[in-house]
């Protein structure tokens, strides 16, 4: 991990000592580690030559030296990471650990639809967690490919965005906004990074999808 957190950026390493608790800390820096190390296979700079830009609502970017066509998303939760890698397509990414939480209907009237809402009181109490946060990390990868808040917008990808849903590992869900129609077999996954080197397979027009295992 000592050689992740010298690749990091002074704000990210400022933002990782900011953790109060060292599971936390060392999760993030394992992801953003890992994502530079990602990164830096698509591009010919090291990785802690890398710099990012970020939006108003924290989206991150390469800055225009390190990479213009190239986009990004990342997302982890619990003891996952999931990277998102597109050329030339904007991309939102969103993971979440499946968890009790004491009441998803309340929850879900702040940032659903009221058809949303309604569909999620009706099922039975044993899937609502499931349920519930397949309908977030759609909601959430969307928001993130627009670059914008979860509150801004809670419509669906529709027209010129393709959605993906899949379960990364057991205990978790996740969701892939890209923008423009993107076929199932165009997605590369390339799970357990840095375990594994099947990410220097992807090819740099391939839609792909990497996640690290954060150590506890």
């Amino acid at each position: 991990m000592v050689g992740l957190y010298e690749t990091l950026g002074e704000d990210e390493q400022s933002r990782s000592a900011r953790f109060r608790f060292e599971c936390d800390r060392r999760r993030f820096i394992v992801a953003r580690g890992s994502l530079r190390e990602i990164l830096t296979r698509y591009l010919a700079t090291p990785p802690g030559q890398l710099r990012f830009v970020y939006n108003t609502f924290g989206k991150p970017g390469l800055s225009p030296e390190c990479g213009r066509g190239l986009r990004f998303n990342i997302s982890h939760s619990a003891d996952l990471a999931l990277i998102a890698i597109a050329l030339d397509a904007e991309v939102g990414v969103d993971l979440e650990h499946l968890q009790a939480l004491p009441d998803y209907a309340e929850i879900a009237r702040g940032f659903f639809s009221p058809a949303e809402v309604d569909e999620l009181t009706r099922l039975p109490s044993g899937v609502q967690a499931q349920a519930f946060f397949r309908c977030w990390t759609k909601k959430e990868a969307y928001a993130k490919a627009r670059g914008e808040g979860l509150a801004s917008n809670g419509t669906p990808p529709t027209g010129r965005w393709s959605l993906h849903t899949f379960q990364p590992a057991p205990g978790y869900v996740a969701a892939l906004v890209v923008e423009g129609v993107i076929p199932p077999g165009r997605i590369l996954f390339c799970p357990n990074f840095p375990r594994t080197r099947s990410i220097a397979r992807a090819r740099p027009r391939s839609r792909s999808v990497s996640g690290p295992k954060i150590p506890s």
